[in-house]
């Protein structure tokens, strides 16, 4: 595929800064976009569809895209995505779902169907440090994994709540939308960003797999109060806890801990740390410990392993994915770099919508767990 004609559903923040990257990369030709919100100027002289919400099926019908980004509000994604697979055209599929047990099914079984390839666009699994342990760990330095954490931890309350202390930011429209999943649910809501390189780096979904899940939440006091603060209302009702924890085991024996943390003051971050039987990694401080290469018991800088482990993608297209994508560090860059790739059919994306399906799973796992107050099992039954 020379040129792979693209087109977005969607075009709010996330949708810009993928069309803003997208112009970098010669073999993308960006042709239309379609959202309700948008006008031509956002456009740029590219087909601009917005009349209404399914205005996207005419955009299907009228410029036979090769491939549609589809970076729109959650609860749109598979309606959308089965649409662009019935026009025949490949999907860039954004995070995240995790609205019901199964939802991704009927869009496994049409993509397979019509041979069209749905790529999750998790941009932190191109992350470079990332993408180098888990060339370490598949190197065995690490030795056997036992246990790895990671999660989304990222203050949104400016993002849910307006200046006034209201939900719903209407100067934010994510969080127009988004806020009202903090007033009806109580559970993991965003897994995909913490958990997706776990799994990659402990290769579950290809061998390995996730056997139960306990949750665990929180009281509600970080969001409360700030709406206090803003607004003096003592009575608005938030059913999300501060902070989720979520306790998955796979068959294996491998530990994962997961921290849903979006209501509480708090520098961001992703909070991974891989450990085994030779060594740890820690994200965060970007430092290792190796038994018998390290000093004894003392954190050493990571730099010089992530330069020996590095990843392809970044031998590749590093240089580049630094000086353009300086917003996310590179990885937005190099996921779209990946994908354009596997449309050429030079290297395999790294993961599959299948695996989409296993992370946002863990939402309404979460939800289930909590609100039954039980471990639960997900071995599949006879």
């Amino acid at each position: 595929m020379e040129i792979i004609r693209t087109a977005f559903i969607g075009f709010g923040y996330r949708g810009r800064l993928l069309f803003r990257l997208l112009q970098h990369i010669p073999s993308y030709d960006v042709i239309a976009m379609a959202d309700p919100g948008i006008s031509s100027l956002d456009t740029e002289g590219r087909a601009c569809y917005a009349e209404g919400e399914d205005d996207y099926l005419r955009m299907l019908n009228e410029q036979h895209p090769d491939l549609v980004i589809v970076a729109s509000p959650w609860h749109c994604h598979v309606k959308q995505t089965l649409h662009c697979l019935e026009a025949g055209c490949h999907v860039g599929l954004e995070i995240k779902g995790g609205l019901a047990l199964g939802e991704y099914q009927a869009v496994i079984e049409l993509s397979k169907k019509v041979d069209r390839r749905i790529y999750p666009l998790e941009n932190t699994l191109f992350m470079r440090e990332n993408l180098a342990v888990c060339n370490l760990v598949q190197a065995g330095a690490l030795g056997d994994i036992v246990y790895m954490t990671g999660g989304y931890r990222h203050d949104l309350r400016n993002l849910l709540l307006d200046a006034s202390g209201r939900l719903g930011n209407t100067d934010c429209p994510e969080g127009a939308w988004r806020s009202r999943f903090y007033q009806t649910e109580n559970g993991d809501l965003y897994p995909t960003h913490g958990l997706a390189p776990l799994c990659l780096i402990a290769g579950i979904n290809r061998g390995d797999k996730i056997v139960s899940l306990t949750s665990f939440s929180s009281k509600s006091a970080g969001i409360k109060q700030r709406i206090r603060e803003l607004s003096g209302d003592e009575q608005v009702a938030i059913s999300m806890g501060d902070i989720i924890s979520t306790q998955l085991q796979t068959e294996s024996g491998v530990l994962i801990s997961l921290i849903h943390d979006t209501t509480l003051p708090r520098p961001r971050s992703l909070n991974f740390e891989v450990q085994g039987t030779k060594g740890i990694w820690n994200g965060e401080r970007r430092s290792i410990y190796i038994e018998h290469l390290s000093p004894h018991e003392q954190w050493e800088s990571d730099e010089s392993y992530i330069s020996q482990y590095e990843h392809t993608y970044w031998k590749q297209w590093g240089r580049e994915a630094l000086q353009i994508d300086v917003h996310h560090q590179g990885m937005d860059y190099i996921m779209l770099k990946a994908l354009e790739a596997d449309l050429r059919h030079a290297m395999m994306y790294p993961v599959t919508i299948e695996d989409l399906a296993l992370w946002t799973s863990v939402s309404p796992y979460s939800k289930q767990s909590i609100r039954e107050g039980r471990t639960l099992s997900l071995l599949p039954t006879s």
